[in-house]
């Protein structure tokens, strides 16, 4: 690598025909008004060029650069336009986003003492991300759509605009439509739903406002970007991904920094997800997964040991987790189930399809002594009651029985048989 500046001829060379492939797949998903609203902030290109090894730390930079990924998934989401700015060619702005990531990626090399064949690995890893933008793209979309189960996106101003009362509003469960759209992989049997409400403006409003003021899907796609630097293996017969040090984690941290979504960039987290109020509180863990179609709610989804193996939950999809709830160790929930406001979930537990966790509930299993206890494994479709503990101390399995119906403030142990068992207090 030169020993003045990242952008030798030698990248300039190589980016060329790089920078082409990526045009040839961004091109075709950007309408024309989306290329009318792209806006690519600069940065100067004596600074990126430097061979520090500290540039990704730079938050400043880091958040332009970011900005500017943001921008080619959902152009006038971030930057705005000024009456004085100079329309650029669409391979112009992605030749400006490319040398920036670039940058920030052989920086992160440099920074921990990485010499040999530097600037090969943050091509390939820039490229390989900028490849991906067009499937980014989509999952930023269909995280905004998701973001239309908020019933606050039928906000004043709409309602007045479109003479709709509340009491009408009442009648309709918007969350199932979205869902079903999102099954289909279909927004137009959303489109169609609200076109019985005589009013035109409503889907576009509505994903107007997600895109302007909702902080969720800007927190997925940071961590969209960070989990693609982590990957490793081939793109579609493209270029291969590396995994990059540091900048996942740094990106992750601007991320909790500006809306308090504390998710780690290696986990395995789907679309289509809506992060509701996640300025609350949001954590994922490094083994944790998340399914697609999921609301979540402030909660944790923690780990319960120091040790390298699977540490944290694996949601499914379409689940629904309540403020303040707790998800910790291996737990595994299944596809649309709700887990309600303030619960707590840990240890080796598992949840069927459909089943319903109300308010306040306690579920884990405990270890006594050295003994390792057995799971709790609910079938499908159990609910539990509010303010209910469901606790297995015993060595065998707990098993719940599909359908299962658990009356609220209950205590529910293993009758040693892995039955369950009402305890009267």
């Amino acid at each position: 690598m030169s020993a003045t500046t990242l952008f030798d001829s030698r990248y300039e060379k190589q980016k060329e025909d790089l920078l082409q492939q990526v045009h040839e797949r961004m091109r075709p998903v950007f309408t024309a008004d989306e290329l009318g609203a792209l806006r690519i902030d600069p940065v100067n290109p004596a600074i990126l060029s430097q061979r520090s090894g500290r540039g990704f730390v730079d938050r400043d930079i880091l958040e332009t650069v970011l900005g500017n990924l943001l921008e080619c998934v959902a152009p006038g989401s971030h930057n705005a336009l000024e009456p004085s700015y100079k329309r650029q060619e669409l391979a112009d702005s992605l030749g400006e986003v490319a040398d920036q990531v670039y940058a920030m990626i052989a920086q992160s090399f440099l920074a921990v003492g990485e010499e040999e064949e530097v600037e090969d690995k943050a091509l390939a890893a820039t490229y390989a991300l900028l490849q991906d933008l067009p499937r980014l793209k989509e999952r930023a979309m269909w995280n905004r759509f998701a973001s239309l189960k908020d019933p606050a996106v039928w906000d004043a101003y709409l309602r007045q605009r479109c003479g709709i009362s509340d009491d009408k509003l009442a009648k309709y469960d918007f969350a199932a439509k979205l869902d079903q759209a999102i099954e289909d992989r279909d927004v137009g049997l959303y489109r169609d739903f609200l076109g019985g409400f005589k009013c035109p403006s409503i889907f576009d409003y509505q994903m107007q406002l997600v895109m302007s003021t909702y902080p969720g899907w800007r927190v997925l796609f940071y961590h969209d970007v960070a989990y693609d630097l982590t990957r490793t293996g081939p793109m579609e017969g493209m270029l291969a991904f590396a995994a990059v040090p540091l900048l996942p984690r740094a990106i992750s941290e601007l991320g909790g920094r500006y809306y308090q979504a504390d998710l780690h960039p290696e986990t395995q987290i789907g679309d289509a997800n809506f992060l509701d109020h996640p300025h609350r509180g949001l954590t994922t863990g490094q083994t944790g997964v998340i399914g697609s179609a999921c609301h979540l709610l402030p909660c944790t989804m923690g780990g319960m040991t120091r040790k390298l193996r699977q540490r944290h939950p694996i949601i499914g999809d379409y689940v629904i987790i309540g403020t303040d709830a707790d998800v910790f160790g291996p737990v595994k929930v299944g596809d649309h189930v709700v887990i309600g406001p303030s619960s707590e979930i840990y240890g080796l537990v598992e949840f069927g399809p459909r089943c319903h966790i109300g308010s306040s509930v306690v579920i884990g299993t405990v270890k006594v002594g050295e003994t390792k206890p057995g799971h709790i494994i609910m079938g499908e479709g159990v609910r539990v009651g509010d303010g209910t503990i469901v606790e297995n101390r015993a060595e065998i399995d707990l098993l719940i029985p599909d359908h299962a119906q658990i009356p609220a403030r209950s205590h529910v142990t293993n009758d040693g048989c892995g039955k369950p068992q009402f305890v009267r207090e």
